[in-house]
């Protein structure tokens, strides 16, 4: 039986075998990704660069995956939850993988042939999977953690700060009338991002979220400025060795300024947008990185005579967007949608009740009115999928986190961290977030002083169906629940094994409780992807971790000197918070505070 070996991630290598494992981000040095990924408009990830990066090497692993002929893993002696009723969940089992797939889940698997990795005190169960992530934000990580979601300069907000300045490179005054172009205040004349920068972006959000037990994400790139953009985030998600949903979406149309522009692309037409990365990147369905688009239910682009839907269909993407890309009310009436929205994922869904309610109940009852909702009714009847950034929607004020609209109409949302921006991507904080909320405001109706209108308290959510939420609603609302999201045979190894017998969660006397209440990160120990070992004993399977964080610790400081440098219009000017000449945003103080609230005075507070 094989021990964990000590530091596999480690960067030295053995001279007697040559330069070390997987050195790219080595060999890139204080050059950074240039060498490979060069100007704005024509960049090409070299295709060569991570050759063999997705998968453990028996130098790595100390032979765990064999010598390419028997690749049979056997996870012994584990608590084992498959989150499949058919195959059931055990208080000690093994779980065989043979190859990419699961082969057996039951006790004392007899297998000679397979590798034995001790799992005596862990937990073995499915990868998590998130639903939504502007992967390509992780440069700005907490870059707004106090912000909000909207407001215009000088406020700092999700739209004023990473859209404006770190996405578009544009920042306009508010319009005097809805519907009207702002006065430009300052124009880059081009996007600050260039494609090496969106590049090590999504390899370091997929590292970042594999080493938190995520195996599968969808990554919403609202990136897409060029062709060359678009390109190095699928190369990047594709090189990281995560499972990913890579989701199409919109960018920063620059072709006044002579960048090359093509989302979102046409039916028929394979040249550009949607249908050139159909074709040359996602032309078979036997991949870990698979076609998502973010187009709506309305016209795929002015002037079109089919809708968003369509145009993702005709290329078979599977539908992610916000709010479903429409009101889901317009949608339905749209015979063009069909009536089968399985393959559709809407994002938040938050205040879609038909009237105004400040509380909500079992059923559809609300306070003052009623919780009734077409929207939800019509998302719920036609098979559509929920994904719930509940930490994000609570923080920057998109609306209370709709899951108990969800749970009264028969859905299971997934859940997603949405931007590194203002939160962690941690999937135990997106379980434990959504457990403790939909709690309290349901306990909250227990007392007669918290219940004016007498309504009746629903069920309560369990850590089990926070745990389904991360898993199995993520998986289906990824098109990826056939596939992956539980240990059934036949299905992928997407698995990971969280060390228990921990000093903060040992004695362990309840397994979803402990996941869901008690675990954090740390505890994941092991992570599997298609069967491949990406994640061993707490490390980064054939990384070098420290110089991944100083290349995209470099990629953020070439995005600040060229929001720093000249301008097509005008300077960027000096936000409430932030400093100036140059730009920085405020390291040591609240990002946001002043000027974010003029309608209370501050807090005068002591301890």
């Amino acid at each position: 039986m094989l021990k964990h070996p000590a530091d596999p991630h480690s960067s030295s290598g053995d001279p007697a075998e040559g330069p070390s494992r997987r050195d790219f981000l080595i060999k890139a040095g204080a050059a950074g990704l240039a060498g490979t990924a060069v100007g704005l408009a024509g960049t090409r990830i070299a295709s060569g660069q991570l050759g063999g990066l997705r998968s453990a090497t028996p130098r790595d692993l100390q032979n765990l995956v064999g010598d390419g002929r028997k690749r049979r893993i056997l996870l012994r002696g584990g608590v084992v939850l498959s989150l499949d009723p058919r195959v059931g969940d055990f208080a000690k089992a093994d779980v065989l993988i043979d190859g990419k797939t699961i082969a057996q889940v039951a006790p004392n698997i007899a297998a000679g042939d397979a590798e034995v990795v001790d799992c005596a005190g862990t937990i073995v169960m499915p990868g998590f999977i998130t639903t939504h992530h502007h992967q390509y934000e992780t440069l700005g990580r907490s870059v707004i953690a106090d912000g909000r979601l909207n407001g215009a300069f000088p406020e700092e907000t999700y739209g004023s700060v990473v859209q404006n300045i770190w996405t578009a490179g544009r920042i306009a005054e508010p319009p005097p009338m809805p519907g009207t172009p702002g006065k430009i205040i300052w124009d880059l004349g081009r996007v600050p991002y260039d494609p090496e920068d969106c590049y090590i972006s999504e390899v370091v959000a997929c590292l970042s979220e594999i080493s938190e037990g995520i195996t599968c994400g969808t990554d919403t790139s609202q990136a897409n400025h060029t062709p060359a953009h678009t390109d190095a985030m699928i190369k990047g998600l594709m090189d990281s060795g995560r499972r990913s949903l890579f989701d199409y979406s919109g960018g920063t149309d620059r072709s006044a300024d002579g960048f090359p522009y093509e989302f979102p692309g046409a039916m028929n037409d394979t040249t550009k947008g949607l249908g050139r990365i159909a074709k040359t990147y996602f032309s078979s369905k036997d991949q870990l990185v698979t076609l998502g688009f973010s187009g709506g239910s309305g016209p795929a682009f002015r002037g079109a005579d089919y809708t968003g839907w369509q145009l993702g269909r005709s290329f078979s993407a599977f539908l992610n967007s916000h709010g479903g890309g429409g009101n889901p009310v317009d949608a339905a009436k749209d015979p063009r949608n069909g009536t089968d929205w399985s393959d559709v994922t809407a994002v938040h869904c938050t205040r879609w009740q038909d009237e105004s309610y400040a509380q909500i109940g079992a059923g559809n009852s609300g306070y003052p009115n009623k919780s009734d909702s077409q929207r939800w009714k019509i998302w719920s009847d036609r098979g559509a999928h929920v994904s719930i950034a509940n930490m994000i929607e609570m923080e920057m004020g998109h609306g209370m986190p709709p899951f108990q609209q969800a749970l009264n109409h028969g859905i299971l949302p997934s859940l997603s961290p949405d931007v590194d921006t203002d939160m962690t991507t941690d999937p135990f904080t997106l379980m434990r977030g959504a457990f403790c909320l939909q709690r309290a405001l349901a306990n909250d109706l227990a007392f007669k002083e918290s219940n004016p209108g007498n309504l009746p308290i629903p069920q309560l959510l369990t850590s089990r169906q926070c745990i389904e939420m991360a898993t199995i609603a993520g998986a289906a609302a990824s098109g990826l629940l056939s596939k992956v999201g539980t240990l059934t045979p036949g299905k992928e190894a997407d698995i990971i094994v969280l060390e228990a017998r921990s000093i903060n969660t040992w004695p362990m006397n309840n397994v979803p409780g402990t996941i869901v209440t008690m675990m954090n990160p740390r505890h994941v120990r092991d992570v599997l992807i298609a069967g491949k070992v990406v994640y061993w004993k707490h490390g980064l399977v054939g990384w070098n971790v420290e110089r991944v964080l100083t290349q995209v610790e470099q990629a953020r400081d070439r995005v600040l000197a060229r929001i720093n440098g000249p301008a097509k219009i005008g300077k960027i000017p000096q936000y409430n918070n932030s400093s100036a000449n140059p730009y920085r945003p405020n390291f040591l103080e609240s990002c946001c505070f002043k000027g974010q609230n003029k309608t209370a005075p501050e807090y005068v507070l002591r301890p």
